[in-house]
């Protein structure tokens, strides 16, 4: 098996003891170690062996702790085949199997020699990429592009995923022939620059009507389990989409009672014909409402985003990923004195969150103390939130947390934009609620009897509120706005004559060896990267993945190359590639 199939292997498994917070127990410098590769070619059954003797009471032979042991303890085992397990290094699952955790787990290095501990670092891996085959083919055939670390979303199974929808997906999500004047498309409100939100506070329809609420950023809602600020029974991703399309309160696109013209102009584009046909192939009436929102929803699971430069720093790929500035800024977010990570916590940092595999999902609404008006109802009267639905006062300016991903391209902010930038909405909560002194919603939302537990009034310096500042923006993902799989088909390709000036951090030079396109990678002797990585030069050669196959069409053994570089999880990861020169022949 070629290194990149062990890479991508090994990728997709890994946890063993982690705070609150999702992040390891095990010190920093476990993060460094690296497997000596001194293990046996029999590997597998010394592993099985040891683990059977000294890890399957507690954690089970499956690895998902669900023994008698592991429920009598205070603190439950492990479940090793967790999609967390992802998130931490072969080196820390080393040292907690020779340190132990605690009173939590013994340590093995007298039990284990060096290479016996290796092999077990393995055995846990091969646990969670079993588990996550399972977990795979639950959801249909499509390819996911996961980010180090994050599980795989729920699918219906009335809609499993295929490369096809997604692309037939990603057309409707751009086409202006949704909307009955032609003037909007779910791109309009959902800008790929802005992480898939918009720039105004309150959405604008196809007809001019100005919305009471924000369009909310879709990168990640695929984690959703509710899709609205207030609404708890929106669930689902393809009933969600008929709601601009065909909704008249507020009109978004507008096309409600025009679901036979809809079909008519999507029939009469040629490129759909061949689209709906590859993404429904064993339907007769394939141009279906029912088969657009399938679509529709089935591209909008696929904006999936979590490689922000806070990424890269927690995983440990680049410790100085993040400011010093902005890693003080951590530790003020998740500090019980600010409170912000008990509705802004986990791995997509918000409170509400589903995925594959968790047992009951989280949904939660909020007061923060926006408004408190005089009268029945405190907040304003198109604005309630929760209690829309509910009509239980203590409901009453309940809405969901967002994520806070991404959140410095996200302005501005709250549920009907009425907080305008970051300095404002940290403001806002060191306040512990907006006072507004005149006007229509005038009120102390200090004082609003449903205002949340955790908004409440914090001190903090000037110097400390500039580093929670850098700390929020180090939650924004630069591809975002430059993934190809998530940009405009209707657009023609951009050319250049010359190649545009690399940006990325680290630049790699190198030759090329060998290509390997149907699997997306690339294998390369290269000069040193300062500050990065060591050279490796011939005869020696290394593996790197890239962002996008379709850079590598074209590259052939000799050719000089240059290409931004960057780790992601245990991937060394290519971009941007330019020829820079063909070696010639003596």
């Amino acid at each position: 098996m070629r290194a990149v199939l062990f890479i991508i292997i090994v990728a997709s498994c890994s946890l063993m003891g982690h705070d609150a917070h999702g992040r390891a127990n095990a010190p920093q410098e476990a993060r460094r170690l690296k497997n000596p590769g001194n293990t046996s070619p029999q590997w597998k059954e010394s592993a099985q062996r040891n683990y059977s003797r000294y890890c399957a009471s507690c954690h089970g032979e499956d690895g998902k702790a669900r023994t008698s042991v592991a429920g009598k303890m205070p603190v439950r085992p492990t479940d090793l085949t967790n999609y967390l397990m992802e998130s931490m290094k072969e080196g820390e699952i080393y040292w907690v199997v020779a340190h132990g955790i605690d009173q939590r787990m013994p340590a093995f290095s007298q039990q284990l020699n060096e290479a016996e501990r290796w092999e077990l670092v393995l055995w846990v891996r091969e646990l969670r990429h079993h588990q996550s085959l399972m977990e795979k083919a639950q959801l249909g055939p499509y390819q996911w592009k996961l980010p180090p670390g994050f599980p795989y979303p729920k699918v219906p199974s009335d809609n499993l995923m295929t490369a096809e929808k997604v692309e037939l997906g990603r057309h409707l999500f751009y086409d202006k022939r949704l909307s009955l004047n032609q003037t909007q498309s779910c791109a309009t409100c959902h800008q790929a620059s802005r992480a898939f939100a918009d720039q105004r506070g309150r959405g604008i329809g196809s007809t001019g009507e100005v919305h009471p609420r924000g369009p909310m950023s879709l990168i990640n809602v695929a984690y959703s389990p509710v899709l609205t600020w207030g609404n708890p029974n929106m669930r689902k991703l393809e009933d969600q989409a008929l709601v601009p399309m065909f909704g008249d309160h507020p009109v978004e696109l507008g096309m409600v009672g025009k679901e036979d013209l809809l079909v008519k102009r999507l029939s009469g584009q040629p490129r759909y014909g061949r689209l709906f046909k590859e993404a429904f192939p064993s339907e007769t009436s394939q141009i279906t409402i029912s088969n657009i929102t399938k679509a529709i929803a089935s591209f909008e699971r696929t904006l999936l985003a979590g490689e922000s430069p806070y990424d890269v720093y927690r995983r440990g790929d680049d410790p100085g990923a993040i400011s010093d500035s902005a890693k003080r800024g951590e530790a003020l977010f998740f500090s019980e004195r600010l409170e912000c990570f008990h509705c802004h916590g986990g791995f997509n940092l918000t409170g509400s969150v589903d995925y594959l595999g968790k047992g009951m999902a989280e949904v939660e609404f909020h007061n923060t103390g926006l408004y408190n008006l005089a009268g029945k109802l405190s907040y304003p009267s198109a604005n309630t939130g929760l209690y829309e639905f509910t009509q239980q006062e203590d409901d009453i300016g309940k809405f969901k947390a967002p994520t806070l991903r991404n959140i410095a391209l996200t302005a501005p902010y709250m549920h009907d934009g009425s907080v305008k930038t970051l300095e404002d909405a940290i403001e806002h909560y060191r306040l512990g609620g907006r006072k507004i002194l005149a006007g229509p919603h005038a009120g102390n939302g200090f004082e609003n009897p449903n205002k949340s537990e955790f908004v409440k009034s914090f001190e903090i310096s000037a110097s400390e509120k500039q580093d929670l500042l850098a700390f929020l923006r180090s939650l924004s993902d630069p591809t975002i706005a430059t993934n190809p799989d998530w940009q405009d088909p209707w657009q023609p390709a951009i050319v250049t004559q010359r190649p545009v000036p690399l940006q990325p951090k680290y630049i790699i030079h190198g030759e090329v060896v060998r290509v390997y396109e149907e699997d997306g990678a690339i294998s390369l002797h290269h000069d040193e990267v300062p500050g990065f990585m060591n050279a490796m030069l011939s005869p020696q050669a290394m593996e790197f993945v890239v962002t996008d196959k379709k850079s590598l069409a074209g590259l052939k053994p000799g050719m000089r190359i240059a290409a931004g570089v960057r780790k992601r999880g245990s991937d060394y990861l290519l971009e941007q590639i330019q020829v820079q020169r063909t070696r010639t022949k003596k």
